[in-house]
């Protein structure tokens, strides 16, 4: 156990190793980066702190208009207090985001009593809306550099439509499933009952009366929100807005260096870092990688690489710093009442036996 506990933080010291090796290879001069952070202009480090903000409270607000279909007496402060949690919780434990969106269901199922099947209707397609935001920004960059005739690296427009496509495939997914709800429940249906006739041992027919109520609560769910398709569209001008305000924290960075960069270039580049922020790679923060193709991405913009690594590190500091700080304070005024009665150690003992138990099964002959 004490084994696992070291992982993350072995991994953090790896990921800050790579990314000085990487500064330490590129021949960075270390006086004008120096010189780049001492006469920056310090107003604008405030502005991006208020981006941030703005960044974490739309997408919450975003969130909140979804869940008010389904549960009414939902309070905006509520669904901030939830998204900052499950914020907190993805930088504890970096899994694609999931742990974040497991935190803002529990947070809803213990203050609203609102069924975990019922409330994953509202993730699923505030995720799949913040996807659509995100390839929106994306195409409009391109159209940018297109319309102004404007020279950029090959090898950014082809991350740009490489990360859109990616992107577009999970979306496609997750607007399948919304759309055609009927065909997921009774595809999930016919994979449970393969499960468990692969997973005999474990039993699991026991359970194929729950996960069909769990099915049926989910499909009703998503049948309510896309009927109100007004809450839908309030949530997804939201989302625009949250990513106006993510694009401009780096841009308040660049015009604190004296080097502006336009927002519709880095509306291009920007959102590829929340593509590559959720690439599980079990390091806090994605602490290092992330920070390597941030300013990689920026020097083939034309950036030098001084302003690339200052503006970089300023961002990091924003994003995952003072993010942490914040949510992490908001956590732990919070969290007490809310998991009050959760025993950790009894989650993780089940969890583990489960593991052991699918790991053992031998598969049908």
């Amino acid at each position: 156990m004490k084994s696992l506990r070291k992982k993350p933080i072995l991994l953090l010291i790896l990921g800050i190793l790579v990314l000085l090796l990487f500064i330490a290879v590129m021949g960075v001069d270390l006086a004008k980066l120096l010189d780049l952070f001492y006469s920056s202009d310090k107003r604008f480090f405030a502005l991006a702190y208020v981006f941030d903000i703005g960044f974490m409270f739309f997408y919450a607000l975003a969130w909140y208009y979804l869940v008010k279909i389904i549960e009414d007496k939902i309070t905006y402060r509520d669904a901030v207090i939830a998204t900052l949690m499950g914020w907190f919780s993805d930088m504890l434990v970096p899994a694609a985001f999931i742990a974040g969106e497991v935190v803002r269901l529990y947070y809803l199922k213990r203050k609203y009593n609102v069924e975990i099947s019922k409330a994953m209707a509202t993730v699923l397609i505030h995720r799949v809306l913040s996807a659509f935001a995100f390839v929106f920004f994306i195409l409009l960059g391109l159209i940018y550099i297109i319309i102004g005739r404007r020279s950029l690296s090959t090898d950014v427009i082809i991350q740009a439509l490489l990360f859109a496509f990616l992107t577009g495939i999970v979306t496609f997914i997750g607007l399948t499933i919304i759309v055609r709800v009927e065909l997921f429940e009774k595809w999930s249906i016919k994979i449970f009952d393969k499960l468990c006739k692969y997973l005999k041992r474990l039993r699991l027919e026991r359970y194929r009366k729950y996960v069909e109520e769990w099915i049926v609560s989910f499909k009703r769910s998503v049948l309510l929100i896309r009927a109100k398709k007004l809450n839908i569209v309030i949530g997804f001008i939201f989302l625009i807005i949250q990513w106006t305000c993510g694009i401009l924290i780096p841009y308040s960075f660049f015009l604190a260096v004296k080097s502006p960069v336009s927002f519709w270039i880095l509306a291009l580049a920007y959102p590829m870092y929340g593509v590559i922020d959720n690439i599980p790679l079990a390091i806090p923060g994605n602490a290092g990688l992330l920070d390597v193709a941030m300013i990689s991405t920026f020097i083939l913009l034309g950036i030098s690489r001084e302003t690339a690594i200052a503006v970089t590190l300023l961002v990091r500091m924003v994003i995952v710093l003072f993010e942490a700080l914040f949510t992490g304070t908001v956590t732990m005024i919070y969290a007490p009442e809310i998991f009050e009665g959760f025993n950790l150690k009894e989650f993780r003992e089940k969890i583990f036996y489960l593991k052991r138990m699918i790991e053992e099964t031998e598969p049908p002959q």
